[in-house]
């Protein structure tokens, strides 16, 4: 594509991973986007990726994403004495950062992924409030209770999809030329089979809402890695270097942006040549 040819900017679709506490890196990524001149024209998420995307999406203003960001204390939304987030308490803390927004009222077209339970496939939110879908694609198995969505029982959105590259590449009304992901998930090999044997242990015990997850587990020979294959248009993941940063260190925040910004940076001159952009002599 010859940028000067087409008479407009390039239009990136942004893909955020789930990752917990390493999604913060997302906000160095749109960073380092924002800086270089970049035009983002629709955001997806996958849960701790929902969460940094939504807030992304609802004024495109990533300085005020990265204040909220550096302010907020896990603490203060956990279980007492557990690294878990308290489904009411963070649920509250999206809706009050969100100014109780729903997806008609972003900046950029924006979807939340979430896992639909009952048919073990990604279900893709495009509309609603904002913060019940951000919980919903965060909501973790046998710990949060699931969502009700118009008919469907909704959970952590990883469980099904840890990158949303092709909901990024469906923004609204805008042609996408290129989708950036950024994976900051770890490995979620060990993940998988202690969420599987939990279900071959428990589920004949499991009783209520937890029935569900067991039920859910029990259905599916499931593999939860990050489907990357690549779509069309083209598309660039970006996987910054977050060895010291583990899903519940929410305090190294500053940390996770940094390693965000720097993996975008090393990547802009793919991203650049994708694009168009030529070198001026």
């Amino acid at each position: 594509m010859d940028r000067e040819r087409t008479g407009r900017a390039p239009r990136i679709g942004l893909a955020l991973s789930s990752g917990g506490a390493r999604g913060f890196a997302h906000v160095g990524v749109i960073k380092a986007l924002h800086q270089a001149g970049l035009n983002v024209v629709g955001v997806a998420g996958s849960s701790m990726g929902s969460i940094m995307a939504a807030g992304y999406a609802i004024r495109g203003d990533i300085e005020e994403l990265e204040r909220w960001v550096l302010a907020f204390r896990a603490r203060d939304h956990a279980r007492r004495g557990l690294p878990i987030m308290d489904a009411e308490r963070i649920t509250d803390f999206f809706d009050t950062i969100l100014g109780g927004a729903r997806f008609a009222d972003c900046a950029l077209p924006l979807a939340i992924v979430a896992t639909d339970l009952e048919r073990g496939e990604p279900a893709t939110l495009t509309a609603g409030p904002l913060a019940l879908a951000a919980y919903a694609s965060m909501a973790m198995p046998f710990l949060h209770r699931p969502v009700r969505w118009e008919g469907r029982l909704l959970a952590e959105g990883s469980l099904s999809c840890v990158l949303p590259l092709a909901q990024a590449r469906q923004a609204r009304d805008a042609t996408v030329d290129l989708v950036i992901g950024s994976m900051v998930g770890q490995e979620w090999g060990r993940l998988d089979d202690a969420l599987a044997g939990l279900s071959r242990t428990a589920g004949r015990i499991t009783r209520g809402w937890r029935r569900q997850y067991a039920d859910f587990f029990r259905a599916r020979n499931l593999h939860l890695v990050a489907d990357i294959a690549e779509p069309a248009p083209p598309t660039i993941v970006v996987a910054p270097d977050l060895v010291r940063v583990g899903v519940f260190d929410f305090a190294k925040a500053k940390e996770a942006i940094a390693a965000g910004e720097r993996a975008a940076l090393a990547k802009l001159g793919e991203i650049k040549a994708l694009l168009g952009f030529t070198e001026r002599r």
